[in-house]
């Protein structure tokens, strides 16, 4: 990896982007600024809540509807203080829409120089381009940084804006199908009980030596033979040298490495992890994928294909095109089970829309019914 803009003068990385003429983050993408709006409106509504529920408790309870002098004084504080609050609040929003400080671009321009550079282009976006256990279900999913080149992508995604789960992943194609495997990686956690979907217990697989220390292996039903072919000896001390870190799904015809928490592509750790997965794991892997074959599926096994080849090469003078492999449907997916479904689902919704109540529904009822309670009064 090419790793030499990550430690770049500023005015280089500067002068290199103008060049360029590259845009920044997308506006999709939710800044600090941002977050800090909501913050503050959320603050607002429970500072008036607070405020005018304490007046209305003092002034129907200690005073019997009683409106004092002190009353008047306190409330139009409460006012002013709020006027103020507001004309800060407009000008913390024109903040926000502002371009990102010079430090943050920074930082975006040295991840993205690096990775062309490297021959990835940068390619944010919002809907997955590869089947996953981290991109299964409709949920709204969020890929930045993303770095695409051929037959390649990885970078950082996000389920939910809700602060939802945060994975770096790593997607390499292979050239055939191949039957669906899970390893979890001991080091990134396993089968994450943060993944949206749960993986039957009984596909676990035991393999030879010292591999199922770092990784937990799960197979289909009848496809625990293809997954010893798929994971021979030199793959498997590839995956536990360069990319015991990931957890690694083999799905159609993708290798999918991800794990917990987003990578800091400003930084070589990130690339480093990339590369070590990229050329010390995808090449065994892409080797033996091309030379597997679903012998559960009939005519795919040795002998048939062989006595395919001969028949169409006897009946035609034109060459043989070997047909696309396919894998039996036992062997396309594991037996998962959606969390979003049962009593989790439903508490975890209950949860969230809590939260959201707690934050903006109460504070605005109890803000309604302290007015209300004062202006009844009198």
């Amino acid at each position: 990896m090419n790793l030499q803009w990550l430690n770049a003068p500023e005015a280089d990385v500067a002068a290199a982007m103008a060049r360029l003429r590259r845009e920044g983050r997308p506006s999709w993408v939710p800044t600090v600024r941002q977050m800090l709006v909501h913050v503050n409106r959320c603050l607002m509504l429970w500072y008036l809540c607070l405020a005018w529920f304490t007046l209305a408790v003092r002034i129907d309870t200690l005073q019997d509807n009683r409106i004092t002098t002190a009353d008047v004084r306190d409330m139009a504080v409460v006012v002013i203080v709020f006027l103020f609050w507001c004309v800060g609040a407009f000008w913390l929003s024109r903040w926000s829409k502002r371009p990102p400080s010079p430090r943050s671009r920074i930082t975006e321009w040295r991840q993205t120089l690096t990775a062309l550079a490297n021959g990835f282009e940068p390619q944010p976006t919002r809907r997955a381009h590869f089947r996953s256990l981290i991109t299964v279900g409709n949920d709204e999913t969020f890929f930045y940084p993303r770095f695409v080149a051929d037959g390649i992508e990885f970078g950082n995604l996000r389920r939910g804006r809700g602060g939802g789960d945060i994975w770096r992943y790593l997607v390499v194609k292979l050239p055939v199908l191949m039957p669906h495997l899970i390893l979890g990686s001991e080091a990134a956690g396993g089968v994450s009980k943060r993944l949206p979907v749960r993986v039957d217990p009984a596909q676990r697989l035991s393999l030879e030596g010292d591999f199922d220390r770092f990784f937990q292996v799960f197979a289909p039903e009848r496809y625990e033979r293809d997954a010893l072919f798929v994971l021979p000896p030199d793959v498997m001390a590839a995956l536990i040298d360069h990319a015991s870190s990931f957890n690694i799904e083999i799905v159609d015809d993708s290798v999918v490495f991800f794990a917990p928490e987003a990578a800091d592509y400003a930084k070589p750790h990130a690339w480093l992890a990339i590369d070590a997965a990229l050329r010390g794991t995808a090449p065994p892997l892409v080797r033996t994928a091309t030379r597997y074959r679903d012998e559960n599926v009939p005519g795919q096994d040795g002998l048939s294909a062989l006595a395919g080849s001969r028949t169409a090469v006897e009946a035609s003078d034109q060459s043989w095109t070997a047909p696309r492999p396919r894998i039996g449907s036992a062997g396309q997916r594991l037996k998962l089970s959606d969390r979003r479904t049962g009593w989790s689902a439903v508490l975890g919704a209950l949860g969230w829309f809590a939260i959201l109540a707690f934050l903006y529904v109460v504070p605005g009822l109890f803000l309604f019914a302290a007015v209300m309670s004062i202006v009844d009064g009198h």
